[in-house]
């Protein structure tokens, strides 16, 4: 098993155990075009999470942290979760808030690595942080 892999499965987890200890019910969504279909009992309310990993210490300290999002992903999914390896960090949106025009989603970094704020308007999903009422209805 590649490294990625592993990363991807333990981050799925994660994000599952995470999501079913606020009381939502979660399961894998199998070739949708996301990968976690969750839903909130009692409310007719479910989110079609496309999940991505990534570990910062297996980038260079100058590049920002960035993931494709296939055009199946962007049309499947309502939110996408950046699961951030080795601090075990969450950082949920609404997809229409952090892709970019070109389908990415993006964190810029600072020399040490380090997650920089983001500029006004900008589309980076460091803004997001453990913004699980994202998945809320509005």
């Amino acid at each position: 098993m590649s490294r990625n892999l592993a990363l991807e499965k333990v981050g799925r987890a994660r994000v599952a155990y995470k999501l079913q200890q606020m009381g939502w019910l979660v399961g894998e969504a199998f070739d949708d075009g996301y990968d976690l279909l969750v839903v909130f009992p009692g409310l007719n309310h479910h989110c079609r999470i496309e999940l991505k990993t990534m570990d910062i210490d297996n980038r260079s300290s100058k590049s920002n942290l960035t993931a494709p999002v296939s055009q199946k992903e962007r049309e499947s999914c309502t939110h996408i979760i950046v699961y951030l390896e080795p601090d075990g960090r969450y950082f949920i949106a609404r997809k229409d808030k952090i892709l970019t025009n070109k389908g990415n989603i993006y964190a810029a970094t600072d020399e040490n690595g380090v997650l920089r704020n983001p500029r006004e308007g900008s589309f980076s999903f460091s803004r997001y942080e453990n913004k699980w009422e994202e998945l809320k209805l509005k």
